[in-house]
């Protein structure tokens, strides 16, 4: 039996709904979009099953539906919903994640909860129980010193393999030359800055031109980090990964205005505009395959994870890495830990495998 409303009709179920809620929730824009994304989801969700007036237990299918094999579907403003193809027509499958199915369920509760509280649909997501997310430091993989430097040369050779054919192209070549040496250059430029100085997607994405400064000889990035309004971090670069951002910046010619984005797209369609996060997610995954690296546990957020394991080899001090990670939780910095525990663990198997099978002594000795 649907639960009854209070205000509206369930056949107003619908997407305006969520721009009010986006506005009482006053988040930041990514998180906006974010609430966005998912909320149109679970409405293309519903128009997809032929819901109207969305129950307790559609919220529970909500989230088992994500979890198993599902066609992939996105909201539509004319249909309601439609289903998301490949290049040849073939409409996608998907499973997502648990850690991913918790954020869409996280937005969808709290969606409720607010209509609840107005007066405008029951909280029919109270109490729905999340996917069990594993806090597993094993989520992501983090790239060995060999792999940051075997990418790195990649980056490098493909940038310059594809300059030379730009050369000698038979239409456009100053253009095409330009637009190959501009996005080499950047991609080099995001990977030194990911891998060294641990910046998120999303941080590379919100850099202004004006937060890449010099002073005494040292550059900084200001990074406009996680949960903040504006570029209020200090970190100071390496001078290899500041030349990195100057090369990057000196082929897109002089006089950039200071908020003008640090990473701008070059293709005809979004020439000159911000590169979104995923894109420059995108972007590094794909620098990554090239190399031959090509693995669902690293991704883009695997340089970042990089550079905190690589961090805590180095410095054996969770504290430091912990101010370098800009991590407000020690427990989040805990996570770079893994290589010194697996180290542990290996260790240890070798050693009751040698007690079991009579070999005490070397057991006892290590």
């Amino acid at each position: 039996m649907a639960a009854a409303l209070t205000t509206i009709s369930g056949s107003e179920f619908c997407p305006s709904l969520f721009s009010a809620f986006v506005q009482w929730v006053d988040r930041g824009e990514q998180t906006t979009k974010t609430y966005l994304n998912h909320l149109k989801q679970f409405f293309a969700w519903t128009r997809y099953k032929e819901i109207l007036s969305p129950i307790r237990e559609d919220v529970a299918a909500f989230r088992d539906w994500l979890l198993s094999e599902h066609e992939a579907i996105q909201y539509d403003s004319k249909t309601g919903w439609i289903y998301r193809k490949d290049k040849a027509g073939r409409v996608l499958l998907l499973t997502c994640t648990p850690n991913t199915a918790a954020q869409y369920l996280r937005s969808v509760k709290q969606f409720f909860r607010w209509t609840g509280t107005s007066g405008l649909y029951p909280d029919i997501a109270a109490n729905i129980r999340p996917p069990k997310v594993a806090h597993s430091i094993h989520r992501r993989d983090a790239l060995t010193v060999e792999e940051v430097l075997d990418v790195e040369r990649s980056i490098k050779e493909k940038a310059q393999a594809r300059i030379e054919a730009a050369e000698t192209s038979g239409k456009d070549r100053e253009g095409k030359t330009q637009r190959k040496t501009e996005q080499g250059a950047r991609l080099l430029a995001m990977y030194e800055l990911a891998v060294t100085c641990g910046l998120r997607t999303i941080e590379l994405s919100r850099a202004n031109v004006k937060d890449f400064e010099q002073k005494n000889g040292q550059y900084f990035l200001w990074i406009h980090g996680k949960g903040h309004t504006e570029a209020d971090e200090k970190k100071p670069l390496a001078p290899e990964v500041a030349e990195a951002v100057k090369e990057y910046l000196t082929t897109r010619g002089g006089g950039l205005p200071g908020n003008a984005p640090l990473f701008i797209g070059t293709g005809n369609r979004n020439g000159g505009r911000r590169l979104e996060a995923r894109t420059i997610s995108t972007m590094l995954k794909a620098a990554l395959r090239e190399c031959g690296i090509d693995s669902p546990r690293i991704t883009a957020h695997s340089l970042r994870h990089t550079a905190g394991t690589a961090l805590f080899q180095i410095t054996n001090n969770l504290y430091a890495v912990q101010k370098y990670m800009r991590h407000r939780d020690p427990a989040t910095t805990e996570i770079y830990l893994h290589n010194e525990t697996e180290k542990q663990e290996a260790d240890f198997a070798s050693r009751l495998y040698a007690l079991y099978h009579g070999r005490s002594e070397q057991a006892c000795s290590n």
